[in-house]
């Protein structure tokens, strides 16, 4: 589905074929399945634990390039935090919130 418009026709004959998928909105199941990067939770969780892996490796071998932690009590304020975070430091690699 290289288009806007093929990925909505194909929803529309997804979301129609029972009553249990009546409610879905076959415009925006179609823009949400563009957007995401991911197909599936399993392709989020490799993702991610490559990126610790990483980290754990790149911190066992120097600690001292590594923040401490950050805690944070709200995802909002959270986000607010790595903007800030990217902003001072010109990335958020090894830096982490929690």
């Amino acid at each position: 589905m290289s288009t806007y418009a093929e990925a909505i026709k194909a929803m529309e004959a997804s979301c129609g074929q029972s009553n249990n998928w009546s409610d879905i909105s076959p415009e925006y199941a179609a823009r949400m399945r563009l957007q995401n990067r991911f197909k599936t939770g399993l392709d989020i969780a490799r993702y991610t634990a490559a990126i610790m892996r990483k980290d754990m490796a790149d911190y066992d071998s120097d600690p001292g390039h590594y923040t401490q932690s950050l805690g944070c009590w709200h995802g909002f304020i959270g986000q607010q935090k790595l903007i800030s975070i990217k902003k001072h430091f010109g990335t958020t690699d090894k830096r982490y919130l929690y």
